[in-house]
């Protein structure tokens, strides 16, 4: 495994020809999200090529980001209890990218409760459960559903029986904001190579692979 600081050392040294204190016009900030976003991409084409065609829904361990949001009450702009999302994770079918949603009541000795995992639901369908009142509750069951960067409930999860204050929101991607320097990266060892030669191509150090046979009617 890797360290966030060590790939990066790695890619600046490759690209500044082996000092990596050799001055160049990209800093240590552009290479971390580049990197992270080089992550991130492989991994979802790792998860939608290999995993999913395989008939494998669950994403590997690495693709998890765990966080802990507040909950925002129903306002005029929004009639529902809602959380906003720190990151947007990976784009998957079915709104995959935002893994699992639980409620949590951390009280005031930092001691967290957590409920049953919320169920998710698609765009548009929440509209379908309101109107028929047998299923509007999801027999006492939580149902979430994502807007752009909010997380809607159907239900209102801070009052009774649920109490809930904050939600657990696990997510898939990669994000470089919550790793340090010295932090492993949460991708597979056979990886890091790949992480490091699409940098390198992205930022100039490296040619593009070109698709000759694409290319072949090309005029000389």
């Amino acid at each position: 495994m890797i360290t966030k600081g060590k790939i990066t050392d790695q890619i600046l040294r490759l690209y500044s020809g082996g000092s990596p204190n050799d001055e160049k016009e990209i800093s240590r900030d552009d290479i971390n999200l580049l990197v992270s976003q080089v992550i991130n991409r492989l991994l979802k084409t790792e998860h939608m090529a290999v995993n999913m065609q395989s008939g494998d829904m669950f994403p590997p361990h690495t693709m998890v980001t765990t966080y802990v949001v507040n909950l925002i009450s129903n306002t005029t702009s929004n009639p529902y209890v809602h959380a906003v999302l720190p990151v947007f994770p990976i784009s998957l079918p079915r709104n995959m990218g935002v893994w699992s949603v639980t409620g949590t009541n951390i009280d005031s000795n930092a001691t967290a409760k957590d409920s049953t995992e919320y169920i998710p639901l698609q765009t548009g369908q929440h509209t379908l459960i309101d109107r028929q009142s047998s299923l509007k509750y999801l027999e006492t069951q939580v149902g979430y559903w994502a807007e752009g960067n909010v997380i809607n409930f159907l239900t209102d999860i801070t009052e009774g029986p649920y109490n809930a204050n904050k939600v657990k929101i696990k997510l898939l991607v990669v994000d470089p904001s919550i790793l340090g320097e010295y932090d492993y990266l949460q991708i597979p060892v056979e990886m890091e190579e790949m992480v490091v030669k699409e940098v390198l191509t992205l930022i100039g150090a490296l040619p593009k692979v070109v698709d000759k046979a694409s290319d072949s009617n090309s005029q000389i």
